[in-house]
């Protein structure tokens, strides 16, 4: 079975303008530490941001890009998009940076301007949360497989491969 990148919003009530994270100046250093630290046993960049970004615009804009290109070309969307908002510190809740991110795909500024006022993705965004939390996501990264609970949440990488060789037995 092929992997599927689905959308979920970690912070759904974040406000379009985004939100410190809520952390204390005292407690963010131990935070960063972990992140840093997780980041580099899997060997991906990171630079942990202090502020959560409205994500609904970058969620409907992959349900876009999927409809478009299928699904390869939406978790190619999302990876980058990822990619600018954890290593390169943008605002993924900016309507320029997402036009930029999703101009590869031949998604056009007006074509998503469109698909985001009109919220023609917004019902396939609710559907995977309440899959999601179905499942028994409460946070990311998360994995699933048909008929199984996901497992969710920050993790040492031997957790998660043990947690990938369980599921393939």
């Amino acid at each position: 079975m092929p992997t599927r990148w689905l959308p979920f919003e970690l912070h759904p009530d974040t406000p379009s303008e985004g939100a410190p994270k809520p952390f204390s100046d005292e407690q963010w250093p131990a935070i960063d530490r972990r992140l840093r630290t997780l980041a580099q046993q899997v060997g991906v960049p990171i630079e942990p941001p202090r502020r959560n970004a409205n994500s609904r615009l970058a969620l409907e804009t992959g349900e876009l890009v999927r409809a478009r290109g299928g699904d390869e070309s939406s978790a190619a969307f999302h990876h980058g998009v990822s990619r600018a908002f954890f290593v390169e510190g943008a605002d993924i809740g900016d309507l320029q940076v997402i036009a930029n991110h999703a101009a590869p795909f031949g998604i056009s500024e007006d074509d998503l301007r469109a698909a985001w006022t009109s919220h023609l993705y917004a019902g396939a965004i609710d559907a995977s949360m309440r899959a999601a939390r179905a499942a028994g996501v409460t946070g990311v990264p998360a994995f699933g497989w048909p008929e199984s609970r996901a497992v969710s949440g920050m993790m040492e990488p031997q957790q998660i491969v043990a947690i990938l060789q369980g599921s393939a037995r």
